[in-house]
């Protein structure tokens, strides 16, 4: 049998021991969810009728029981209140956060004891710790030098909203002060394991929704189609999206080529962020980089930003990099194309003025209508027949050109035809008389297919007949004194022929019986002899015209000539090139097409004295609407001077002075054109002359 020394120690160790147990089983609490249950558990224990927890919420600022024991549905509703309801002596007890007793009336039922709980510990949060901020809430909450509000209940340096509850309890009849002393110390047990796993959440809470932000980022980051890439203070690549890995990340299966360059761009972007900060600019910067799985170049313009710390300290960069390599590329058509489009301006400009030149400068009166037949433009000769249409002074005759016109140009804009030339006759303002015109027009069209403008031109045709008249007349001229040079050339030839005949034959007999100092003489006698019968030949070639006609092969009469002369070319130091074409045959006389080939070789070898090149060719050509035989010999020689090139058909006219007859190309010009032929000639004093002939080919 216990004495009674230790039955009263024992008594008075059940508080204790029942304190330490208490403690056990707060301390399995794993969530803050747990803790009420067992704290109302244990407040039973006690002996207490009921209890219950009710906790604030901040948010919509009502107080509502979350756990209770031993007490009704209806007197838990009632507890339901606002903790703007201070006639409520439970949300009063709640804003002092202090607890007290609340006396039953009949003093036998032991009352209600009310203790408000709050966010309090010893220890300061992890952010104040690590700033060494003295502000921290749970640690003010805890010494009690300072009560704050329950609104004001936010720690000033980690932003955690704290906690608040009440517990209400109803004691026990008779409850004594120990009672109350043990109670208060249970709940205050169970606050400080709850302030440690409210940390515990809290920063656990916390981390979650850094991990749910950091992916929500993440996702956001690799979604972008731009590179972005996050560096620390020396530029070291802490984070970068899948874009970004394409040019700065090397892959598993990688080429030396590849290496090289994710080398090089991880090389040029950390140039460019050291730039950048030396200068102190965070702003845009173009940069080249190589893909490095296409290879090509591509042009991005970096955009960067600082990151900063919780201190406010600069700690990286956040860069992005937009491709911007089809903008520069637009970008430089633009500006090629706005340099084409100034050249063309100025293209157009110059093309309006040259236009304008030539308008002033044609000739002929210009009209230009739009499409109702009114006048827009008129050249100076046209505001001559016309007048100036801004300007009041136009006379009578200006009155009758300008219906006349007017009549024409409507009817012509209303017709069908796209150009027309019809005669128009006018006025001249100056004499009055009746001008006729050639009318020349033709219409311009819009995009839409409709007439725009009508441009006309008129030809003054008095003046046209006038040129026409003297060409004419000049024509017979020429005919007539070719006729007469034939008519005397003739008769010279067959007045000298008979005598020259005689001559010959006489210079042949005396051949052996002349002395050897007399040879030189009677050589001389004997070429200039041959001259004259061979200018007597050529005169009389002029109006025979006895040769037999038929197929011509041209290409084997110019080899047979070249083969004729072939020794005195050679002699000359002339080098012959032959271009000969396949050709079909031509009517006419081989005879007069060779004495024409050996006419123009002789004039070609003469011309070169010191040597150089012959070059014949043979083609056919189109002139027109036929086909003609072209024959080209060009030589290098001394050329013939420009004054002498109009007239050098005409007879006696020759280059060669004594040496020469000056019937050869006349000879030559009508053979040509006896055989329906053409003759053109080009030289340049000192660097040759181009002879051209055409001959019709045989139908």
């Amino acid at each position: 049998m216990a004495s009674p020394q230790m039955r009263v120690r024992s008594e008075a160790q059940q508080p204790a021991e029942r304190e330490r147990k208490a403690g056990l089983r707060l301390l399995n609490a794993e969530r803050s969810e747990e803790i009420f249950p067992l704290l109302l558990e244990e407040i039973i224990a006690l002996g207490h009728r009921s209890a219950f927890v009710a906790r604030v919420d901040f948010e919509t600022s009502s107080l509502a029981p979350i756990a209770s024991l031993n007490c009704s549905r209806g007197s838990l509703q009632k507890q339901r209140s606002t903790l703007f309801a201070m006639e409520n002596p439970i949300v009063r007890i709640l804003h002092t956060l202090q607890p007290e007793l609340i006396p039953a009336k009949p003093k036998s039922a032991g009352g209600q004891y009310v203790h408000p709980i709050i966010y309090r510990n010893r220890v300061a949060c992890w952010e104040a710790e690590r700033s060494g901020s003295p502000v921290c809430l749970a640690v003010t909450n805890f010494n009690g030098k300072q009560r704050l509000s329950l609104p004001d209940q936010v720690c000033a340096t980690c932003d955690m909203r704290a906690y608040a509850a009440v517990v209400s309890v109803e004691l026990k009849p008779n409850a004594k002060p120990s009672d109350l002393a043990q109670l208060s110390a249970l709940i205050e047990l169970a606050n400080r394991y709850l302030a440690r796993i409210f940390k515990v959440e809290h920063y656990y809470n916390r981390m979650t929704d850094m991990e749910t932000t950091i992916g929500q980022m993440q996702t956001v980051l690799e979604s972008m189609a731009d590179p972005v890439i996050l560096t620390d203070a020396q530029h070291r690549v802490i984070t970068q999206n899948k874009a970004a890995e394409r040019f700065f990340k090397l892959p598993e299966d990688v080429s030396e080529g590849r290496v090289r360059a994710v080398e090089l761009n991880n090389l040029l972007f950390s140039a460019a962020l050291s730039s950048m900060a030396v200068a102190g600019v965070d702003s845009s910067r173009d940069m080249t980089l190589v893909d490095a799985i296409e290879g090509d170049e591509v042009l991005f313009e970096a955009v960067s930003a600082p990151s900063y710390g919780p201190d406010g300290r600069r700690t990286g960069m956040v860069t992005v990099m937009r491709d911007v390599t089809e903008l520069r590329r637009a970008d430089e058509e633009l500006r090629q194309n706005y340099e084409l489009l100034t050249a063309a301006e100025e293209v157009v400009r110059q093309d309006r003025d040259r236009l304008n030149l030539i308008i002033e400068n044609v000739g002929d009166p210009i009209v230009v209508c739009d499409k109702d037949a009114k006048i827009v433009l008129l050249d100076p000769l046209a505001a001559e027949l016309f007048g100036e249409q801004d300007k009041g002074a136009r006379t009578a005759v200006h009155m009758r050109n300008q219906a006349k016109l007017d009549a024409y140009i409507a009817a012509f804009t209303y017709s069908f035809s796209d150009r027309e030339s019809a005669p128009l006759h006018l006025f001249n303002p100056g004499t009055e008389a009746e001008v006729e015109y050639d009318a020349r027009s033709g219409k311009i069209y819009d995009e839409r297919g409709m007439v725009a403008y009508t441009v006309s031109v008129l030809r003054d045709l008095s003046a046209v007949r006038r040129l026409e008249q003297l060409k004419l007349e000049r024509r017979m001229l020429e005919m007539e004194k070719f006729a007469v040079a034939g008519r005397m050339a003739g008769t010279i030839a067959h007045e000298v022929n008979n005598p020259m005949e005689a001559i010959k034959n006489c210079i042949f007999l005396l051949q052996d019986a002349i002395r050897d100092d007399s040879q030189p003489v009677y050589q001389i006698l004997k070429t200039e002899t041959e001259r004259v019968a061979r200018i007597v030949r050529q005169m009389l070639g002029l109006y025979r015209n006895t040769e037999q006609v038929g197929n011509v092969d041209v290409n084997s009469v110019v080899e047979d000539t070249l083969m004729l002369f072939s020794r005195q070319l050679e002699r000359a130091g002339v080098r012959v090139e032959r271009d000969m074409g396949d050709l079909p045959p031509v009517m006419g006389s081989a005879d007069q097409i060779r004495q024409v080939l050996s006419n123009l070789v002789v004039n070609a070898k003469d011309s070169m004295a010191q040597g150089g090149k012959l070059r014949i060719r043979t083609r056919v050509k189109k002139n027109g609407t036929r086909d003609v035989i072209s024959i080209v010999i060009a030589d290098s020689g001394c050329g013939i001077p420009p004054n002498m090139v109009a007239t050098m058909f005409e007879p006696f006219v020759t280059t060669k002075g004594e040496r020469g007859t000056g019937l050869g190309l006349w000879i030559v010009k009508g053979i040509i054109e006896n055989h329906g032929g053409k003759l053109k000639v080009r030289s340049k004093v000192d660097h040759g002359t181009v002879f051209r002939m055409e001959f019709p080919l045989v139908p």
